[in-house]
């Protein structure tokens, strides 16, 4: 790509990234099973992905998943280098949709570009600031309570705070973050072996170069590719496109700098023990999170149940003995159940518990006092109270145990 942004590498780069700039602002307006497709509310503690619901004590599908994500990390980084980097990072996509804070390399000052430059930076982070908060609060209701000036605290709180520090990033920091602050940058040079896809200058065919300099103004972090790989470089391709119009001009090949798996004319190996290793820790990780996924998505119903501290247990003239349980319910999925709650007892012993029915709706948590009445047991002796859905495809069964007590006498 020139510096002015036109064709090479670049116009797809910023394509990409303007596509996944635009699924960023436009996923927490998706629905799906009546919920955002990507969304953590807070107040419930529910985490909603892509139609499914995940409650806190099922968040156990993040370990699995976390795995997941870094062996893709660890796999890409090795096979590929810093390509999210230069392709996907935040940084890099909101850094080019700010370009005008920043100088053109080798272009005459304008006035009113800084300022411009400024002002479309805010605007920037005003828009991705809100839409991160939208992660957490659903964007009808953001927008809605915004309109009508009763945005909280909370929200507009979070909102201005990550707005602030994306301004700060993207009009003063930019790509020294990439080059100073990331962790990522940091761990590349542990990951990268023989074979791994750079960006590099083809010190073989040194005498091409006219030591124009393109190559280094245009660099986002400021480093001279022709000295190597560094640890600062982002993969961004931007040297690629600097230099190809300079090679042009000479007549001579284009990619004095260019993509490279390792070392400039070594060959292409993308089987090689790191990232057939790394795949399959990915393959293996990506199982686990499915199945994870799966015993989550089968867990829309939770029962708990324990002995009331307000009522203690009684006898009655005819022998039968009350207990009485504080019920939690929970129903998880995304419509209305009918629980239907039963009893079983050890031989010999027998009883009624009322209520023996509750009404759930979509992702409502239910507490209920429930009565036992047993007869024909002693001392004390366990029980399982048994909760079964209704009415619907698949019932789901969920089971907690009871410790009933027969006090001596009335």
């Amino acid at each position: 790509m020139t510096t002015t942004g036109k064709g090479g590498i670049g116009r797809w780069r910023r394509a990409a990234g303007a596509a996944q700039g635009l699924l960023f602002l436009a996923l927490p307006f998706v629905r799906l099973g009546g919920e955002s497709a990507l969304r953590f509310d807070v107040p419930t503690l529910t985490l909603h992905a892509f139609g499914a619901a995940l409650a806190m004590n099922e968040f156990f599908v993040l370990l699995p998943a976390t795995i997941l994500v870094t062996f893709v990390f660890l796999t890409v980084t090795v096979a590929f280098g810093r390509v999210w980097c230069g392709w996907s990072c935040p940084q890099t996509v909101l850094s080019d949709l700010t370009r005008l804070v920043v100088p053109w390399p080798g272009k005459k000052k304008r006035p009113g570009r800084r300022a411009a430059g400024f002002a479309v930076t805010a605007l920037v982070s005003v828009v991705f600031g809100a839409a991160t908060v939208w992660y957490f609060v659903p964007p009808a209701e953001f927008l809605g309570d915004l309109a009508a000036g009763r945005l909280g605290p909370v929200a507009a709180g979070a909102w201005a705070a990550t707005a602030a520090v994306l301004f700060l990033d993207l009009a003063f920091l930019r790509g020294q973050f990439c080059a100073t602050a990331c962790p990522y940058a940091k761990l590349q040079g542990v990951l990268y072996d023989k074979g791994t896809l750079v960006v590099a200058y083809d010190e073989r065919r040194d005498a091409d170069c006219v030591d124009c300099g393109a190559c280094v103004r245009c660099c986002p972090t400021g480093i001279d590719i022709r000295d190597g790989l560094q640890m600062q470089c982002i993969a961004c391709a931007e040297c690629i496109d600097a230099c190809r119009p300079i090679m042009l001009k000479l007549k001579r090949p284009t990619d004095l700098v260019g993509y490279f798996y390792g070392e400039p004319g070594r060959p292409r190996r993308l089987a090689r023990p790191a990232v057939l290793a790394l795949s399959a820790g990915t393959l293996l990780a990506l199982a686990a999170t499915a199945a994870a996924a799966g015993s989550a998505a089968r867990n829309t119903l939770d029962l708990t149940a324990i002995a009331s501290a307000a009522v203690a247990p009684s006898r009655s003239p005819d022998g039968s003995a009350r207990n009485v349980f504080e019920v939690s319910l929970e129903n998880r999925a995304h419509r209305a159940v009918a629980v239907r709650l039963s009893l079983a007892l050890p031989p010999g012993v027998e009883g009624t518990l009322r209520p023996d029915a509750v009404e759930l709706e979509a992702g409502e948590h239910k507490r209920v006092r429930l009565a036992v009445t047993a007869r024909g047991g002693h001392g004390k002796l366990t029980a399982t109270l048994t909760a079964t859905t209704t009415g619907g495809e698949r019932p789901l069964t969920r089971t907690s145990p009871l410790s009933l007590v027969f006090p001596e006498g009335p």
